[in-house]
């Protein structure tokens, strides 16, 4: 009898992993319909209906483009509606962190920390917590990594090949012992304020031996909501370009799109918005 009890709760776990793990790109589908709403259809109304129940659900969470949270947020003032007021705003602050660089620009949103008795010195104080909680020995490997990546900007291809063969062991050595290095481990910004986006060295893993791997892992981190989906879709559409395949996700500029359903349909499977949506999207993005 105990042995069935136990492989029953032994099942019952591996299932609930399992729906763990497909959770976050159920969510990125959904803030992908919701921003389609609100930014296509021009449904503001209806899109905040649907954010307010997804962040019930949810935790709130930032698409480095959509901002789905820091949207919610906003638009939910501007027409007068709860969005949990300080408390949500608090939680918004770690999302904003690895930016704050240029979030601190942005008037509209000082303007709203302040309108709910949040001052620009309580702001910076929570951000110089939150770097201080960042991994330092994640933030000195990866301000070198990002130099190693970038050295005689990439012109060499026999340091190029090196180069990316020590960026490779140090993404397994990470995975290894902390996971993938997210932006709430490693900030945006490294050593001697180097740019550090991961998703760029993760690009030129595309041309290494070890693809096949990246391949496989880096899928478990765009499940778990760790690696931004289009960062793994940018290395996957590399490796085609440089094998002269046909794009799967279909990311990269300047490549012809064989089949635009067939991407979408792939892209949706990771959690990234549609091609169409996508150009909207950006092209928002760059108006700002």
């Amino acid at each position: 009898m105990k042995k069935s009890v136990f492989f029953f709760t032994a099942c019952c776990l591996l299932f609930s992993c399992q729906v763990k793990r497909q959770d976050h790109i159920a969510y990125l589908n959904k803030v992908n319909e919701i921003d389609s709403i609100y930014r296509i259809a021009n449904d503001t109304i209806a899109a905040l209906g649907m954010y307010e129940k997804l962040f019930v659900k949810k935790p709130a969470f930032q698409d480095d483009l959509i901002r789905e949270f820091e949207t919610y947020i906003k638009l939910s003032d501007q027409y007068k509606r709860n969005f949990g007021g300080k408390e949500s705003l608090y939680t918004l602050i770690p999302l904003l962190a690895p930016n704050w660089k240029y979030n601190k620009a942005d008037k509209e949103l000082l303007a709203l920390y302040k309108k709910y008795g949040i001052d620009s010195l309580e702001l910076e104080s929570k951000i110089v917590l939150w770097k201080e909680g960042l991994n330092k020995r994640l933030i000195d490997s990866f301000s070198i990594a990002r130099l190693r990546d970038q050295e005689k900007g990439r012109r060499d291809a026999y340091i190029q090949k090196s180069n990316d063969k020590k960026n490779a062991e140090l993404l397994i050595w990470t995975f290894n012992h902390y996971g993938y290095p997210s932006l709430q481990k490693t900030g945006l910004w490294g050593n001697q304020d180097i740019f550090m986006p991961a998703g760029m060295i993760i690009h030129h893993m595309a041309g290494t031996d070890s693809y096949p791997y990246f391949r496989k892992k880096l899928l478990e981190y765009v499940r778990s909501g760790e690696c931004p989906p289009g960062d793994y879709a940018s290395m996957v559409d590399r490796y085609c370009n440089l094998k002269n395949l046909d794009c799967v996700y279909c990311t990269m500029d300047n490549v012809a799109i064989p089949d635009s359903a067939r991407a979408d349909k792939n892209r949706k499977k990771i959690g990234l918005p549609s091609i169409k949506h996508s150009k909207k999207i950006l092209a928002d993005y760059l108006k700002q």
